[in-house]
């Protein structure tokens, strides 16, 4: 279920698990309007991402009421910004946790994609310090990339990602989402980011990194610009930026097998198709990919197509599918250089990644593009 917070100017925003008080959280539930008359006496937290290649903290919070009821949550997340130091230019520059708390605050509630309920989100812009409550989707089943989904599962995601893509297919409302980075705006960024974050992604990844991504990988400063610029141009949509199997959970007793959809923390406005090449780069090894990737693109653009969208080739689709892998891998550098790989399924997603994004980036050619 989406749901749409409030944000009081009044509440402070806590910049640790210590600054979240009881009575923090009751005024916080009050303001997000979605537990009204909810009352939390103590929690007891839990920690879930240590160890699990999170770049921000998420615990979570075992609730209990002055007058508990079956409609209260007993447990919900709290997410909060990342405090190594080595992440803080990447939350600078691109503020991953403003564009996340902004998206639940202004456009969940619509989306085509479902969502997990948001409780309450606040962000100050000034200082870049957030906090989201989140529900908690515990005993929901959740996706895995290392493990990979169906074929006809893989076909769902694209037509809901086409619906999704539909809803705001070159929608003059995209430009009043100042909070919402078209993709062009952020290769100064990525320029910035690059040397850093590219050291460190060499430096985890070792002899797991396949030759042809360290070569590119040296020369993605000079490509950026021309890839995010043409990344960007009409016909443009809201992207997740993220999309990708571990980021789905498929709630228990859901009648329908559509996704929850979650972390937003990379949304932007660009070509939408951006979201299928990661999402099918990363859920398939490569000789499956090959057979599958060329129907999975005309199931997405067929679905477009029925939800009124014209004027865009499959040409032009399968072209910017193509482009998008450079981008896939851009954030790839500035994004999971600093997370920890060091437990075995981590390493192992990390070993398949680079190999497919090799492959994928060797068979499609997205150089030839520019």
């Amino acid at each position: 279920m989406n749901a749409h917070p409030s944000q009081p100017a009044s509440l402070p925003i806590p910049t640790s698990l210590a600054e979240i008080t009881a009575s923090w959280l009751t005024r916080a539930l009050a303001a997000g309007g979605v537990l009204p008359g909810a009352t939390v006496t103590r929690y007891t937290p839990e920690s879930i991402a240590e160890g699990k290649g999170f770049t921000n903290r998420v615990f979570r919070l075992h609730l209990e009421y002055q007058r508990p009821n079956p409609g209260l949550p007993a447990s919900l997340l709290v997410k909060l910004p990342a405090t190594d130091p080595l992440m803080l230019p990447l939350f600078r520059l691109l503020g991953p946790n403003l564009r996340e708390v902004n998206f639940y605050r202004n456009l969940s509630r619509d989306c085509a994609l479902q969502t997990p309920v948001c409780y309450f989100g606040q962000a100050d812009p000034a200082t870049g310090n957030s906090a989201l409550l989140l529900e908690d989707l515990g005993s929901a089943r959740q996706g895995d990339s290392v493990a990979g989904c169906s074929l006809d599962e893989a076909r769902q995601i694209a037509r809901r990602l086409a619906a999704f893509h539909a809803q705001w297919w070159d929608s003059p409302l995209l430009d009043g989402l100042v909070w919402l980075p078209p993709r062009d705006d952020e290769a100064l960024a990525y320029q910035e980011l690059h040397e850093p974050s590219w050291r460190s992604l060499t430096e985890k990844t070792g002899r797991l990194l396949p030759p042809g991504l360290r070569q590119l990988g040296d020369s993605m400063p000079d490509l950026f610009g021309r890839v995010k610029s043409m990344l960007a141009e009409s016909p443009r949509t809201i992207v997740h930026g993220d999309f990708r199997l571990d980021n789905f959970y498929y709630p228990a007793d859901a009648a329908s097998p559509a996704p929850l959809v979650l972390d937003w923390e990379y949304c932007g406005i660009g070509r939408g198709v951006f979201d299928l090449a990661t999402f099918v780069c990363e859920a398939f090894p490569p000789a499956q990919r090959r057979r599958e990737e060329w129907g999975l693109l005309t199931e997405y653009h067929s679905a477009l197509t029925a939800s009124g969208i014209t004027g865009y080739s499959l040409n032009q689709c399968w072209n910017d599918y193509r482009l998008s892998l450079l981008d896939v891998f851009a954030l790839w550098i500035v994004g999971g250089a600093f997370c920890d790989y060091s437990g075995e399924r981590a390493t192992t997603f990390l070993s398949n990644t680079l190999q497919r994004l090799d492959a994928a980036i060797s068979d499609l050619r997205p150089l030839s593009l520019l």
